[in-house]
């Protein structure tokens, strides 16, 4: 699963138009769009420039995004962060319930199995007001929607950090991070051109090269906590 490569209909943009709440609790963030969303027998409206729409059975459906349900809020200003475990393609519309929708690429399942959010990812905040309905039937709800960006990145690398250059057998390069409990997710599987071996060593990330035979480039995915970056380094 992985602001980088943005799939399809998923690419999001920022959104300026804001709008001020009645809710009791909290007022709209900035930003704020309030849509009536039809289901797909009445016009198919999506949700901003996600693919997610409400489908016949009366629920939030997506091919390209995946969805979090955060259960009743009292608003879309009472979201807090995101929230990533169990995320799914399909979830109930339920008036004053709470949604989260992120790109596929937002969210990477490391080794461990822990979920973790792209440092340089953005995703939507949801809230259903009220279901709109024709001669006594639900064809759709209105929607409050916000794009908000990228949670705490927990102190990790930018994306896309060069951490160093091997050149030579048993050449190698170390590279500290914020935490000791960090999760390595090589972005290769082999190489033709060289062999490396990495190690973590508290809050350090070790990379040796064993063996040279032509210049390339490796990768990593490092986690810290529920956050993650990408990091590479060049062999020549």
């Amino acid at each position: 699963m992985n602001k980088l490569l943005l799939i399809g209909t998923c690419i999001f943009v920022t959104l300026s138009v804001a709008s001020c709440s009645k809710d009791e609790n909290t007022s709209d963030p900035e930003g704020t769009i309030s849509v009536n969303i039809m289901n797909e027998d009445h016009g198919k409206t999506e949700i901003g420039n996600s693919d997610v729409y409400i489908d016949k059975a009366n629920n939030f459906h997506t091919h390209y995004c995946l969805l979090s349900h955060l259960g009743k809020k009292n608003s879309l200003g009472s979201i807090s962060a995101p929230v990533i475990e169990g995320v799914s393609d399909r979830v109930a519309v339920e008036p004053g319930n709470a949604y989260q929708i992120f790109k596929n690429e937002a969210l990477r399942e490391f080794p461990s199995g822990k979920l973790a959010f792209n440092i340089r990812s953005d995703y939507y905040n949801m809230y259903v007001v009220a279901p709109i309905e024709k001669d006594g039937a639900v064809i759709g709800a209105n929607v409050k929607f916000v794009l908000m960006d990228a949670p705490d990145n927990n102190s990790l690398p930018e994306y896309n950090t060069n951490i160093g250059t091997l050149s030579y057998t048993n050449d190698q390069l170390t590279f500290e991070l914020p935490a000791s409990d960090f999760e390595v997710e090589p972005a290769f599987a082999s190489s033709d051109y060289y062999t490396i071996e990495y190690e973590n060593n508290n809050n350090k990330l070790t990379v040796r090269l064993l063996e040279y035979k032509q210049s390339d480039i490796f990768g990593f995915y490092i986690r810290v906590r529920d956050s993650y970056t990408y990091v590479y380094g060049k062999v020549k």
